[in-house]
Parts: structure tokens; sequence; C-alpha cells
């Protein structure tokens, strides 16, 4: 059976609405206006009888999804450390220890 996603993912200025990964609609005011949103489109796609599923994140899931991408990237990126170690300074440059 074919199940349809939609998520409601806080953005920078507001809601957005993702079916199956795509952006499907604008930007929503509040999570409820989002939410409404998706059901409209859920109600089409069980008309055509496919099944449903709609997230929609708590207070406490309310990161971007730019924010949940850069962590999984900090994770998984290793540590960078210094190319080289500091040039010598130019006044000791060439000069004999004693």
């Amino acid at each position: 059976m074919v199940r349809s996603v939609f998520e409601i993912v806080k953005a920078p200025l507001g809601w957005s609405v993702f079916a199956d990964n795509v952006k499907i609609a604008g930007v929503y005011d509040s999570r409820g206006a989002a939410l409404e949103a998706a059901a409209l489109a859920a109600s089409f796609a069980v008309s055509d009888g496919v099944a449903v599923q709609i997230n929609v994140p708590g207070e406490d899931e309310e990161r971007p999804r730019w924010a949940v991408a850069f962590e999984i990237a900090a994770t998984i990126l290793p540590d960078r450390e210094p190319a080289a170690a500091p040039s010598p300074s130019r006044g000791t440059a060439g000069k004999s220890p004693g």
C-alpha cells in the first residue's frame, strides 16, 4: 500500500508543509495553519486511495531542518586541525643559534 507522509516543519519565517520530502505549500504563520494546509492536501491523497500520515512537531521539536542538518553534519565530519605549524618570525629566519 502506498503511503504519503506530510510533515509540518519550522521554517526561518514561519511553518512549511512537505509531502514525501517535497515542499508543497508556502510559509504559514502558525503550526495550526500549516496543519490545515497539510490536512487539505492529505484529503486529496485519501480520495485517491493513498494512506497518509501527518507529522506535527511539538514545541520541543521546533528546530528548523537546516539546524538538524547542521547538527548531523557536525557529528559526522571530523574536527579540523591546523594545517601546519606557524612559520618562524621574520627577524629570526636564517640566523644560526649562538
